[in-house]
């Protein structure tokens, strides 16, 4: 989604005097020069509440004013400033040393009633889901799912340009819990979200846009619909870091893989499959009561009621995975050219580069693993990751010693591999590369066993079954 930066705000302390109370400055406020805003809202108590900023540098916090003796003040961080009323319309801000600040009341559209999560729950979820909100949680845009039920759901965190954070949410007894924070006293309306957690502090959201109406695929009475859904391109996941996962039928329709990749590598798999006769989804070791997908949101539900998200990668493809696009063949001695063709590139797992390396016969050989990695020395210090920093180098007998650490033995095991110049790792780079597109290329093949049990594997040059309209066998 799309999210529309709107004015800079400044979260910043503030002093006020006697006379700024009657000024009213609640409200927003706009700096000229810098396009700076200030939000100073009202609290749950009296004396006190919350201020939402977004600093030039594009920084969205959360503050707290208080009024103690007549004097306002606003703190976030260590900055203070003392604010002085000029007319209705204009305050100023002083700090402790350098220039002052002026800011102008911001007119804003006029907003709705507000409603308190505990008078009105259910008016209160209604509205939270209505909007796309600039948060203080790092200045992330949040929106607000529901998913097996009205009252809770997942809220997605984004920036600019991608996905940052899937976290549950719920409400139950007048309480807002958001992952594990729980704030127990929230209100909003057309403008903002205001919240107060268990340990005192202000959560602040700004609603910058209207969200999209909700779409809903449930697994057990739209089966077809959800699998069309699943099993198509990419999904972002954001536990222990974002990384894009992918749904593939492999196995059969209703059974495949899981394989999951951060920053284009592969990072952790596991097998998934539907039971029909359970209505079940099994993914790893664990088997969820629910799923469905609302919009672009996939929820898994627990037995204990937790909830695991997915959300549709901004740059996902809009192919929709088949059994079609899988390439098989048996590891026999009938497969050989097929085998060797599968596993003749250059692969990748747990930080390890692997290759094959077939011997004359076709059937044998060797499956190196390795890895590369850089060292420099400056001065009088190596670096290298494994290694460390070190300053000396000794050998005693065939064992080489790096200071007073690492220990290595001098080896003379029979190598299959060779050190390589740039040139030469640049030039296997591109052949890979093209080796690897050219392996990805999707080409039909006709396959015929000979009643001797030969294999015979004829090209077509056609890359998908709906381009053939009929297929016949002729004998000229």
């Amino acid at each position: 989604m799309h999210y529309i930066r709107h004015f800079l705000t400044l979260l910043v302390f503030v002093s006020v005097g006697v006379d700024a109370l009657a000024a009213d400055y609640h409200g927003s406020w706009t700096n000229p020069q810098s396009g700076a805003r200030i939000d100073i809202l009202d609290g749950f108590k009296p004396g006190r509440g919350p201020v939402l900023s977004v600093d030039e540098e594009n920084e969205v916090k959360a503050g707290t004013w208080e009024e103690e003796n007549g004097v306002i003040s606003v703190k976030i961080g260590y900055q203070k400033y003392t604010l002085s009323s000029k007319t209705a319309d204009q305050i100023t801000l002083k700090p402790n040393y350098g220039d002052e600040f002026i800011f102008e009341r911001l007119i804003t559209d006029a907003s709705t009633a507000t409603i308190s999560l505990k008078d009105d729950a259910a008016a209160f979820i209604t509205k939270l889901q209505s909007k796309v909100w600039m948060t203080s949680l790092e200045g992330q845009f949040g929106i607000f799912k529901p998913t097996f039920a009205n009252d809770s759901g997942v809220l997605e965190l984004a920036n600019d340009e991608q996905l940052t954070d899937l976290r549950s949410w719920a409400v139950a007894s007048g309480v807002l819990k958001i992952n594990r924070d729980v704030i127990i006293e929230a209100r909003v309306n057309d403008a903002f979200f205001v919240g107060l957690d268990e340990r005192d502090r202000f959560i602040v959201f700004r609603a910058i846009e209207t969200a999209q109406g909700l779409a809903s695929t449930d697994l057990k009475s739209e089966r077809e619909a959800f699998f069309n859904k699943l099993l198509t391109g990419e999904w972002i996941s954001t536990g222990y870091g974002v990384s894009t996962v992918r749904f593939r039928p492999v196995f059969g329709e209703l059974a495949g893989k899981v394989i999951s990749t951060r920053e284009g590598r592969l990072n952790s798999q596991s097998n998934w499959e539907y039971s029909p006769s359970t209505g079940a989804l099994k993914v790893g070791y664990t088997e969820y009561k629910g799923a469905l997908i609302v919009n672009d949101t996939l929820a898994l539900l627990e037995d204990d009621g937790d909830q695991v998200f997915y959300s549709r990668s901004r740059n996902s493809s809009e192919k929709r995975y088949t059994l079609a696009d899988l390439k098989q063949t048996a590891l026999n001695e009938n497969s050989l050219p097929k085998i060797q063709e599968m596993l003749g590139l250059q692969s990748f797992k747990d930080e390890y580069l692997f290759s094959w390396e077939f011997n004359a016969d076709g059937r044998s050989g060797y499956l190196h693993k390795w890895k590369s990695e850089p060292f420099t020395i400056t001065g009088e210090t190596m670096d290298q990751e494994d290694v460390g920093k070190r300053n000396t180098l000794r050998q005693v007998e065939d064992f080489l010693i790096f200071d007073d650490k690492e220990i290595y033995q001098l080896d003379t095991t029979v190598s299959r591999l060779r050190p390589k110049s740039d040139a030469e790792a640049l030039a296997d780079s591109q052949a890979a590369e093209a080796a690897k597109a050219s392996a990805l290329t999707k080409q039909l093949t006709l396959r015929i066993t000979s009643r001797t049990g030969e294999i015979l594997n004829l090209p077509i040059p056609l890359s998908d079954f709906s381009e053939i309209a009929n297929m016949s066998i002729v004998s000229e």
